[in-house]
């Protein structure tokens, strides 16, 4: 088994809670669904056997306990500090007095734990983007053949003479240059990734009838490589807590721009 790794070390010591500083890319999560945040939330404190993970601080706060899980969005700068927290260096953000590593810093180390490409002057919905496309391209692979034709339907490809390979490339295309159909493979990404590891079904509203043709949660439809994101190969037990959450925020973010792309 290979070692945790050192930029994600589990947390054991408590940290000053005041020193922390809004973080500008994760502002808008004031703005999102509440189930949306609850599951990101969940994401963050409990483990896959639905039990309070050992290095979380955020179910013994008092917005947690006056907010959850009715009221999310009374609670988003605290779900901020705990998903910066449990994605830096202990030691590290002791020595800056309690302020963790940005989330921009955060999601750079996730696409790179991934194998996922990107620049140094990429920002963050770029990088999560990125993310979620290569994503949602595993995803797409691994589909049966009248799921690929069903998906085909809905982004209006012409499928009639295409063999599967063609197929693939093309839903794969039509995915990284329309972000209402990213939207709508990242839905069943993060259904999937829900049903996984806290045994329920996330709810993403806002995005038309978009649960009428996969049933990613009870269709098995070949997800070891994601399965492995998130719960054998991550030798480090703060990735496989920081993986889904910023896929689960890249969500958020990715279905905003659709809808606002839908209302244009």
């Amino acid at each position: 088994m290979s070692a945790p790794c050192r930029n994600f070390a589990p947390r054991n010591l408590k940290l000053e809670d005041k020193s922390m500083k809004q973080d500008k890319d994760l502002m808008f999560l004031a703005t999102c669904q509440n189930e949306d945040l609850r599951t990101l939330c969940d994401f963050l404190i409990y483990n896959k056997k639905g039990e309070l993970r050992m290095s979380e601080q955020l179910s013994n706060s008092d917005a947690f306990l006056r907010h959850y899980p009715e009221r999310m969005y009374l609670m988003t700068t605290e779900l901020s500090e705990e998903l910066r927290k449990y994605g830096s260096n202990t030691l590290k953000t002791l020595y800056r007095h309690g302020e963790a590593d940005t989330y921009e810093t955060i999601v750079r180390r996730v696409c790179r734990k991934m194998d996922v490409e990107v620049s140094e002057y990429d920002s963050v919905p770029m990088m999560e983007r990125q993310l979620m496309t290569e994503v949602c391209e595993q995803f797409t692979s691994h589909l049966s053949d009248d799921e690929l034709h069903q998906i085909a339907d809905e982004a209006g490809i012409v499928h009639k003479n295409l063999k599967r390979q063609a197929l693939v490339y093309a839903l794969m295309t039509a995915v990284r240059h329309n972000v209402v159909l990213l939207s709508r493979m990242v839905y069943y990404v993060i259904t999937y990734m829900a049903e996984l590891l806290l045994g329920r079904c996330a709810t993403m509203v806002g995005l038309g009838t978009v649960g009428r043709y996969i049933g990613v949660a009870t269709g098995p439809i070949g997800w070891a490589l994601l399965a492995g994101w998130t719960l054998n190969d991550i030798a480090s037990p703060a990735y496989r807590v920081m993986i889904p959450a910023v896929m689960m925020i890249a969500s958020m973010r990715i279905r905003q721009t659709a809808l606002l792309t839908q209302k244009i």
